[in-house]
């Protein structure tokens, strides 16, 4: 008998402690989004036992860690004889306790850094003082080397996304990250989201102009100023001012930035 539900309602750990007592074997399926980005991961349990598990192009207990770290979203549990290779070897009660401990710290170190689309770089005029890192530590600075925001560095640095989240947090803590008040990062998950609000208030020709003005990716903001200004502008054609700023408001806030950039 398969199971299906939101992990709001019905938590991964309950579920997993369920599917684990009950001695069941199958595959539990997880469809969500963790920071606005869509995921979908596998659970491979056997005889209640997880032996492994899928994630992006994260396997066994780094993909396992990974999936608890989804914010909402929904599952379905097959029941179905499993032949994979064992990836996990560890007790389901050692998973859970590690998994839960590994997404509480995450959770908590994401409200001490900046916004995920903040753009980072190495400080130019970093601390005087000497300050030893290891090489994992090197690694994540030597991402910065170019701006980029923190949510395109955790996708490319290969770590698990804890210790990456954590290295970001010290490294801008002694000052050898600092953010790039120049530029601002407007990623896809964010240009979809203000895409369809701009479309559900103005229609077809309202998506058509914030699409000609604002762009994706990594921009100036300065640049991003006068397009935003010239949208309101245009906005402001199709319904009335009032609504014209709350969009633009609406599109500050999605981009966790305040009334000037």
């Amino acid at each position: 008998m398969g199971l299906e539900g939101n992990i709001e309602s019905f938590p991964l750990a309950d579920l997993i402690t369920l599917l684990s007592n009950s001695g069941k074997s199958g595959i539990l399926y997880i469809n969500g989004k963790k920071s606005g980005e869509t995921l979908s991961g596998e659970v491979h349990i056997k005889k209640g036992k997880i032996v492994n598990a899928t994630c992006k192009d994260l396997k066994g207990e780094e993909a396992f860690y990974f999936l608890f770290l989804i914010d909402e979203g929904n599952f379905s549990f097959k029941p179905k004889e499993i032949d994979t290779p064992v990836l996990i070897n560890k007790e389901v009660e050692s998973l859970m306790i590690e998994a839960l401990r590994m997404s509480d710290e995450t959770k908590e170190l994401y409200k001490k850094i900046p916004p995920l689309n903040t753009i980072i770089e190495i400080n130019p005029n970093p601390p005087e003082n000497n300050i030893e890192l290891n090489p994992e530590e090197w690694q994540v600075l030597n991402s910065f080397f170019n701006p980029i925001s923190i949510e395109d560095a955790i996708k490319i640095i290969n770590f698990p996304e804890t210790k990456t989240v954590k290295i970001i947090y010290t490294l801008l803590s002694v000052g050898l990250l600092k953010k790039n008040e120049k530029l601002i990062n407007i990623s896809t998950n964010i240009y979809n989201k203000i895409s369809e609000y701009i479309d559900k208030t103005f229609g077809p020709k309202g998506l058509y102009f914030f699409t000609y003005f604002i762009e994706k990716g990594i921009i100036d903001k300065d640049k991003f100023n006068n397009n935003l200004e010239s949208l309101k502008k245009e906005l402001i054609t199709l319904s009335n001012e009032k609504v014209a700023n709350d969009t633009i408001n609406f599109i500050k806030t999605s981009l966790n930035i305040k009334n000037k950039v």
